[in-house]
């Protein structure tokens, strides 16, 4: 049996994670993040210079959405801003919450997975 959502986030600190992309894709949507690893993650190395953590990169897939809702905000930068700090996180059972400098993300899916590069 594989490991639980929840599981896959031990180590990872989720509140200093970012986000780089939403791709939608038919009734998927992927999340491509720069996950935060804590020091105990098997991946962990030392951040770089200028780094506050150790980004690993990985993605969040969800497939058979049933509910979504996107709100994009306006980042008001002239320039492309690369990840997106994140506020809000919430995974439970087939739903899913999250508020970042992106907007908000709001969605009921049949399958949620977690992958790492």
């Amino acid at each position: 049996m594989g490991k639980s959502i929840a599981s896959r986030f031990d180590n990872v600190d989720i509140a200093r994670s970012t986000l780089r992309a939403v791709i939608i894709n038919d009734d998927e949507l992927t999340l491509e993040m720069d996950f935060c690893l804590e020091p105990e993650h098997p991946e962990y190395e030392a951040p770089g210079e200028g780094e506050e953590c150790c980004f690993h990169p990985g993605m969040l897939k969800f497939a058979g959405i049933s509910k979504l809702s996107l709100d994009r905000r306006e980042t008001g930068g002239e320039g492309k801003q690369r990840r997106f700090a994140i506020d809000k996180f919430n995974i439970e059972g087939t739903k899913f919450d999250m508020a970042c400098e992106w907007g908000d993300i709001h969605l009921q899916a049949r399958s949620i997975r977690v992958l790492t590069e």
